[in-house]
């Protein structure tokens, strides 16, 4: 376990829900709440697609109290909920490309389970704190850079739309119904327990796996495209600034980090990390994936920095060390290299 992080420490002995708290961002939240001393409930879907696993939680999950369910199950969520203070709604779909080839279960998963989910919070929790993670997707392709939280929302995908909704949905459950509720809009998270097996949830758990394996990454294009990558435990810290600070209800807040990186850049140091023979091979775009893609970006944290706060503390080059350090020390958490065939 990582040691308790300061920012933490106001959540010891208080009642914490994590949805999606067996997958990526959940579990790291609660590890993180369990180390301040938190008492945590996590609600997982645990949809095989996803990259959700109990092993996430390993070494803490005797003291986490564990309901597998959607977030819109009612009958299944309800004890859950007795008696929190906070909730860190992490639960969702995150492929672009799964959303485009199964929409309705995409509208599903990130719009209408978190409509009937905020029901519920109304009915039974209306004084919880709630913190909503949303994806600098809702923004589409950028017109100018930094994005900042005024820029126009277009989402070029099924994921993005309804990720804005439900990130909708729950601002205007704070203007209307007044739940103590705000939206942080991630850029592209990584690190310790993200699912290396799913090529769907991202480039970076791609490039992680690949260069572990020493095994070639292809860059789409000419990788020149930039991004800004946020490490796993900045979020965690996001998310816990957003709950405590009294001025963030209502609000929505971009995560992003200073340093933006072209994904060559981002490729060649992943494998720098990795120290593995791999290799970076340019190929076209895909059809499918130069429909949705959205060119370079990077984000305009400032609003995060004046009313909670937060800054990024991790930059690539530590934060992709310890991932591999993490999944080096879990072997589970690696997918097996192929048979090579004859």
């Amino acid at each position: 376990m990582r040691p308790a992080d300061p920012a933490l420490a106001p959540f010891a002995g208080r009642t914490c829900l994590v949805t999606g708290g067996l997958g990526f961002i959940g579990s790291n939240v609660v590890h993180a709440l369990v180390a301040a001393g938190a008492h945590v409930r996590v609600v997982d879907a645990l949809v095989p697609e996803h990259g959700g696993d109990r092993r996430n939680l390993d070494g803490i999950a005797d003291q986490v109290g564990i309901t597998v369910a959607s977030v819109g199950d009612a009958a299944a969520v309800r004890p859950a909920l007795d008696g929190v203070e906070f909730v860190f709604n992490v639960a969702g779909q995150v492929s672009h490309l799964e959303s485009m080839s199964d929409p309705l279960r995409d509208l599903e998963l990130n719009a209408r389970s978190h409509l009937a989910f905020l029901e519920q919070l109304r009915h039974e929790r209306p004084e919880a704190t709630v913190v909503h993670t949303s994806t600098r997707q809702v923004y589409g392709r950028p017109r100018y850079l930094p994005v900042d939280e005024d820029h126009p929302t277009a989402p070029v995908d099924v994921n993005g739309v309804d990720k804005l909704a439900g990130e909708q949905f729950h601002l205007l459950y704070h203007a209307v119904h007044e739940l103590r509720i705000s939206a942080l809009r991630l850029t592209n998270v990584y690190g310790p327990r993200q699912n290396l097996a799913k090529d769907g949830l991202g480039f970076l758990p791609v490039f992680v796996r690949r260069a572990l394996a020493g095994e070639t990454i292809s860059l789409y294009g000419d990788g020149s495209q930039l991004r800004d990558c946020l490490h796993v435990d900045d979020v965690v810290r996001g998310l816990a600034l957003a709950a405590l600070s009294p001025d963030a209800p209502g609000e929505v807040f971009n995560l992003g980090h200073p340093e933006p990186l072209t994904l060559a850049d981002i490729a060649r140091l992943t494998i720098a990390a990795a120290g593995t023979a791999s290799g970076v091979v340019n190929v076209p775009w895909p059809a499918d994936h130069v429909r949705i893609d959205i060119g370079s970006f990077h984000g305009d944290f400032s609003k995060a920095k004046r009313i909670l706060g937060w800054e990024p503390h991790v930059g690539f080059v530590a934060g992709v060390d310890d991932a591999v350090r993490y999944y080096r020390a879990h072997a589970w958490a690696v997918p097996p290299r192929p048979e090579p065939t004859a």
